[in-house]
C-alpha cells in the first residue's frame, strides 16, 4: 500500500479527539500514538515531536492521551490504527513522575492538566499495550519513550526493590524503540506500510525484538547475563552493564546486536544505535508546525505545569559526552551531538517573538548540557570511553568553542535587531570543566545570557565519591566559580551560580556527607535543592548500587535504608530546622560539635 498524501496542518494539533479526526476526513488513523502525558504540542515532548514527523512524511497520527486504562473502552475510540500503536509512558520515567526517591507518592503530576495526580497507571508500558491488545487483535505494539528506551534490558525498580525483566517482554509488545526516535519509527512506518510484517522488522537499528522461533537471530551478538543468572548473582549486573557500554561505545554506532535471555520468555536482540541526526534533518524535525500549546480539550482543567517552564525556550542540539555515571543520557540521546544550524534556531527565535503569548524572554537556549553546541569527536575509530571529559580530556575531543561563540554572538544581533526589549537566557546545566577551556564564552555567557543566576553540578566534594559519579575535582569548580564571579563583576552584574549536589550516591558513606556538609558550611551556602540519588534504570551508578561494588569489583558502601538515606540529605541541608535533632544527635556521636553550631545559622544560600 502506498504512503498516504501529506497531512501538515499548520496551526492544528494532531487529531486528540474523534471529532479532530473526522474533520480531517478520516476513517481511521494509520498510526495512534498512546502516551501517560497530557497532549502538548511542542517539541519538548516527545510524542509531540515523534507525531509531527511521521506526520510530515505522509501519516495519519492520532494522540491517546492520559487513556482511561480500566477498560478498552478508550481505546477503540479512533478505531483500529492501520498501522501499529505507538505506547510511551511520558516524558520522564513513571516511577520517576509517581514516587520520590524514597518510595513517597508525589502529590503533584507536572505532565498533567492542572498538575493532577493519578491520571496514568503506576506501570504505563504494561497497561496500555494491554489495553491495546484487548481492544483490537492483531495489530502490531510499538513500545517508545524514555522509560522504553532504559528498560530495553533487565533493569532495577527502585520502588519494588528487585531486579525486572525487559519491559518489551512483560508488555507482550512486538518492537521497541530506544533512543532519540525519528529514524527507527518512520523506518517501521514505511516498512509496514509497504506490507512487511512486524516480525520481519529484525534489523532495525536502536530497536528490540522478542527471539521468536520464526526470527532471524543475529550470529554476531553480544549475549549480556541474563534476567535469571543477574537475580542470582548481582555481581553479574555490573558485569551486564559493563559489557552493553562496550558494546555501544562506538563514535560511528556500527556495533553489533546485543542479546539477553529471559526463562520462561522469548530472549531479546537489541539492535546497534541508530546514527545521530545531521544538521539538515535536526533543522527539519524542529521546524515542524508545533502550536507550542496543551491541547485545547484541557483549557478547563488547568495548565499542564511542565509546558511553562519550556514553552518559549529553544533546543539547540542532543546528545551528551560528559558520561556522568548517574546519569541516564548516554543511553538514550548518546554522546555525540547532533546540532542544529545557526539559521534554524534564529527562525525559531523569529517564531517566538511573534507569538502572542511571548512576553520578551526566551527562558533557555541550550540542550542537554548547553555548552556542548557543535562540539564533535574526531576519532575514526571505536572508542570504549563513556566520558570524553573524566577522567581528563579525551584528545580526540573537539571542543572548539567558535560556533558555540558565533552561535550566541547571532543571537544578541537577532536580539538587538528587534522592536523590543528581548533576553535570551541559558537555563540548561552548563559543564563547568569544558567552560573553563574557553574564556571567551564565559564572559560572553556572563555578560549577556545569565538572568541573575546560572545552574552547575559540581555533586560533591569528596575525591573518591566524584570519581565513581565520573565528576571532575570540586577544586574545577572553585576555579570556574571565581572566572564566574570575575566575569560578572566585570560585567557590572551581581550574579550567582546555583550548584547541584546528590545525596547518598553509591560509594558516599556518612562520614563522606558530613565532609560535604562542612565544605558547604566553610562556603556559607545554604542548599534549597538537592538530588537524593535515585537508581534509574541502565546507569552505571544503578549497577553500583545493586552489586555494591564499582567497575572495577571493589566492594563500596551503599547507603539504602531510608534512616541513611534520610541522614545523608538532611547533611547537605543542614540549615533546614527540621533537621536539626537529627544532625545533632548524628554529629555530637561523631565529635563534631564544631558543625553542630552550624546548624542554627539563619543565612540561606
Amino acid at each position: 500500500m502506498s504512503i498516504p498524501q501529506k497531512t501538515t496542518n499548520t496551526g492544528m494539533f494532531l487529531p486528540a479527539t474523534v471529532q479532530e479526526m473526522q474533520e480531517r476526513g478520516w476513517d481511521r488513523p494509520d498510526i495512534i500514538l498512546v502516551t501517560g502525558d497530557a497532549y502538548v504540542d511542542h517539541p519538548s515532548f516527545g510524542v509531540a515531536l515523534i507525531g509531527r514527523w511521521l506526520e510530515k512524511n505522509g501519516f495519519r497520527v492520532a494522540i491517546l492521551a492520559q487513556p482511561d486504562w480500566r477498560s478498552a473502552d478508550n481505546f477503540r475510540i479512533f478505531g483500529p490504527p492501520r498501522l501499529f500503536w505507538g505506547i510511551t509512558s511520558g516524558s520522564i520515567d513513571s516511577r520517576l513522575n509517581n514516587y520520590t526517591s524514597l518510595g513517597h507518592r508525589r502529590k503533584e503530576d507536572l505532565y498533567s492538566p492542572g498538575g493532577v495526580p493519578g491520571l496514568r497507571p503506576d506501570k504505563p508500558l504494561l497497561v496500555y499495550a494491554a489495553r491495546a491488545r484487548e481492544a483490537f487483535k492483531n495489530i502490531p505494539i510499538i513500545l517508545g519513550g524514555l522509560e522504553a528506551s532504559l528498560k530495553r534490558f533487565v533493569h532495577f525498580d527502585y520502588i519494588e526493590n528487585k531486579l525486572k525483566r525487559s519491559v518489551l517482554i512483560d508488555a507482550k509488545a512486538d518492537l521497541l524503540v530506544y533512543g532519540m526516535a525519528e529514524r527507527p519509527i518512520l523506518e517501521i512506518a514505511k516498512r509496514l506500510d509497504a506490507g512487511q510484517t512486524v516480525r520481519q522488522l529484525t534489523d532495525i537499528p536502536s530497536t528490540a525484538y522478542p527471539l521468536f522461533k520464526d526470527v532471524r537471530s543475529p550470529a554476531d551478538a553480544v549475549e549480556l547475563p541474563s534476567f535469571d543468572q543477574q537475580k542470582e548473582n548481582p555481581d553479574l549486573v555490573m558485569e551486564a552493564q559493563l559489557k552493553y557500554q562496550t558494546a555501544i561505545s562506538s563514535r560511528t554506532c556500527s556495533g553489533g546486536a546485543v542479546i539477553q535471555r529471559h526463562e520462561g520468555a522469548p530472549a531479546i536482540v537489541v539492535t546497534s544505535p541508530a546514527e545521530p541526526l545531521d544538521e539538515a534533518t535536526m533543522d527539519q524535525i524542529y521546524a515542524l508546525p508545533f502550536t507550542r500549546k496543551s491541547h485545547f480539550k484541557y483549557d478547563r482543567l488547568g495548565v499542564v505545569p511542565a509546558l511553562e517552564p519550556v514553552q518559549f525556550s529553544i533546543t539547540t542540539h542532543r546528545g551528551c559526552f560528559g558520561g556522568c555515571s548517574f546519569c541516564s543520557l548516554y543511553f538514550h540521546q548518546g554522546k555525540q551531538i547532533s546540532s542544529r544550524s545557526i539559521d534554524s534556531i534564529l527562525d525559531e527565535a523569529d517564531m517566538l517573538a511573534k507569538d502572542k503569548r511571548f512576553r520578551g524572554t526566551i527562558t533557555d537556549i541550550g540542550g542537554p548540557t548547553a555548552n556542548m553546541y557543535s562540539m564533535r569527536c574526531t576519532n575514526n575509530k571505536s572508542c570504549q570511553r563513556q566520558s570524553c571529559l573524566f577522567p581528563s580530556p579525551c584528545k580526540f575531543l573537539d571542543a572548539d568553542h567558535s560556533q558555540l561563540l558565533k552561535l550566541m554572538d547571532s543571537i544578541l544581533k537577532w536580539s538587538a535587531a528587534q522592536k523590543k526589549k528581548i533576553n535570551t537566557y541559558v537555563a540548561s546545566g552548563v559543564r563547568h570543566d569544558l567552560a573553563l577551556q574557553s574564556p571567551d564564552y564565559i564572559n560572553l555567557l556572563t555578560r549577556h545570557f545569565v538572568g541573575g543566576h546560572l545552574k552547575v553540578a559540581p555533586e560533591h566534594s569528596c575525591p573518591l565519591v566524584l570519581k565513581l559519579m565520573g565528576k571532575p575535582p570540586i577544586e574545577i569548580f572553585e576555579e570556574f566559580e571565581d572566572k564566574f564571579l570575575q566575569a560578572s563583576q566585570k560585567a557590572g552584574k551581581k550574579q550567582y551560580l546555583v550548584p547541584y549536589f546528590i545525596s547518598s550516591h553509591p560509594g558516599c558513606t556518612a562520614d563522606d556527607a558530613v565532609k560535604l556538609m562542612e565544605y558547604l558550611a566553610k562556603r556559607n551556602q545554604r542548599l534549597q535543592q538537592v538530588q537524593d540519588f535515585t537508581p534509574v534504570p541502565l546507569t552505571l551508578s544503578t549497577a553500583m548500587y545493586v552489586s555494591e561494588k564499582n567497575p572495577n569489583g571493589r566492594k563500596i558502601f551503599v547507603p539504602k535504608g531510608h534512616s541513611e538515606k534520610k541522614l545523608q540529605l538532611a547533611l547537605l541541608q543542614y540549615h533546614d530546622p527540621k533537621n536539626r535533632r537529627m544532625l545533632t544527635n548524628h554529629l555530637a556521636s561523631k565529635g563534631r560539635k564544631d558543625l553542630i553550631k552550624k546548624l542554627k545559622q539563619p543565612r540561606k544560600w
